[in-house]
């Protein structure tokens, strides 16, 4: 995916937040005047994505009087109102209804907030060490320091799961081939997306002469990583070693402020149900055993989410009006496929210019060196594709219509795609083709069915309707 289409997925929207933030300002927002911004602050900070939301409203909110960037809890507290700020978040949707059906990927949330919330704690113990006045910018920036693996878990759960399965089974090219780059490049781009102040993403940048505060960051997100697989590995020696010539105190010492932080976020974090990295502290050296390699048949196959669904095709509805780019109308298309009906590997496939063919645009699942990223046909053919393209109709390649349609795809496509099910759909406005969508569910146990395949239809339906109303240019 580019850029462009990963701020469609994980930009600025209504982020849901953890439940017990949900409750927790719920309850206090009964308190009246009796309530204090600090006691509001330690909820937000207890959530990576409650905080990410209310400094990006803070930094929205400010005049042209006042240009100074919020980079603190308590500042965007300040800045929003605390009346205004209760009024705005009210009924707040949650993280546990949004992966209500799907176990793993909530799991999978549950444990990278976890971290975050360890790597926040290491990180302003440390900044209060050495004596910053801000300490509370360092935490932020360490609550946000691996954000966009969180929004993945939240907002693309199958990516998420992916991901994840490929670096237990430590294929080393697993975030190209998930995300189609880097994380730490995806991460960038949601933090710029997202408005984080440029002061909290320097501090989050790898500069070839970091500073005190970005070494202490650094020591925390390195810490809070290392520690979920034991307290044992020699990459801690580097980062003591670092932390104690910063803070001028022996890394023994450093050792032990570590392990005491490490149990005092474990304490203070008890309503995550994930184990914390202190669960780990009483265990004596020794290799720490491998990460169980999920299988594709071992894994959960991907659930529709109905809500999303829905979400998507009201947003291609509500922007039939020239107001979304061509980008921006096909990152709705694709999360509606993904998210909301559990397809894995999509691709839309546009008319070129010449009207003479049809050739892959965007993608969503497919690796970068997949074959399918060069799907293409010509639009006038005779076989299954070409036939599609006579006019707005679809198909779905199962069982029962094998033996009869797959020897109609040209041998070349048939190897790019594989043996397995699919769902195909051909886009017109008017009489004249626009493109083509593919999906399917990769080539494991989870197959594809016929309720799932009449959502596909309509969303294509309504993909149509919306492409045809871009933006020019």
């Amino acid at each position: 995916m580019t850029p462009k289409q990963w701020i469609e997925l994980l930009g600025p929207t209504d982020l849901p937040v953890f439940r017990d933030t949900e409750r927790r300002l719920a309850s206090m927002a009964t308190q009246g005047e009796q309530l204090k911004t600090g006691d509001i602050a330690a909820v937000i900070l207890a959530d990576p994505l409650m905080t990410l939301r209310i400094i990006y409203d803070a930094n929205k909110r400010k005049s042209r009087h006042f240009d100074t960037e919020i980079t603190t809890v308590d500042h965007a507290l300040m800045m929003i109102g605390v009346n205004v700020f209760f009024e705005k978040y009210q009924g707040l949707k949650t993280v546990e209804d949004a992966l209500s059906n799907q176990p793993l990927a909530l799991q999978g949330a549950y444990g990278q907030l976890q971290r975050c919330l360890h790597a926040a704690w290491q990180a302003r113990d440390f900044a209060v060490l050495h004596i910053d006045i801000r300490a509370e910018e360092v935490q932020v920036a360490a609550l946000l320091g691996e954000i966009a693996e969180l929004l993945l878990w939240v907002l693309t759960p199958e990516t998420a799961l992916k991901l994840r399965r490929l670096r237990r089974k430590q294929q080393p090219d697993a975030e190209q081939a998930t995300l189609g780059g880097a994380l730490s490049q995806l991460q960038h781009t949601v933090l710029e997306a997202w408005h984080v102040p440029s002061l909290l993403r320097e501090l989050l940048s790898s500069s070839h002469q970091p500073r005190p505060r970005q070494i202490l960051l650094q020591s925390a997100l390195a810490i809070a990583r290392t520690s979920e697989d034991g307290w044992w590995s020699d990459a801690f020696n580097g980062v003591y070693e670092a932390l104690a010539e910063l803070l001028g105190q022996p890394a023994e010492r450093i050792a032990g402020i570590v392990h005491h932080n490490a149990v005092q976020a474990a304490r203070a974090n008890r309503w995550v149900p994930a184990l914390p990295a202190a669960r780990w502290l009483p265990l004596l050296p020794g290799d720490w055993p491998p990460e169980p390699v999920e299988e594709e048949a071992g894994e959960a196959c991907p659930m529709p989410d109905k809500q999303v669904f829905r979400e998507s095709l009201k947003a291609i509805e509500t922007h039939q009006d020239g107001t979304l780019t061509l980008s921006q109308m096909s990152a709705q298309i694709l999360r509606g496929l993904h998210t909301g009906l559990g397809l894995s590997r999509i691709l839309f496939a546009m008319v070129t210019p010449d009207g003479k063919r049809v050739k892959c645009r965007f993608t969503l699942g497919i690796a970068h060196e997949d074959p399918l990223r060069h799907f293409e046909f010509t639009l006038a053919g005779k076989d299954l594709f070409g036939q599609l393209m006579n006019k707005m109709q679809g198909i779905w390649m199962n069982a029962d219509n094998r033996d009869r349609l797959w020897p109609l795809i040209q041998p070349n496509l048939r190897e790019m795609i594989g043996v397995g099910d699919f769902y195909a759909m051909s886009l017109f406005t008017g009489n004249k083709p626009i493109g083509l969508i593919y999906a399917d569910r990769g080539h494991g146990v989870c197959g594809l069915d016929a309720l799932t395949y009449t959502d596909f239809k309509m969303l294509c339906l309504q993909a149509a309707r919306g492409l045809a109303k871009v933006k020019a240019g």
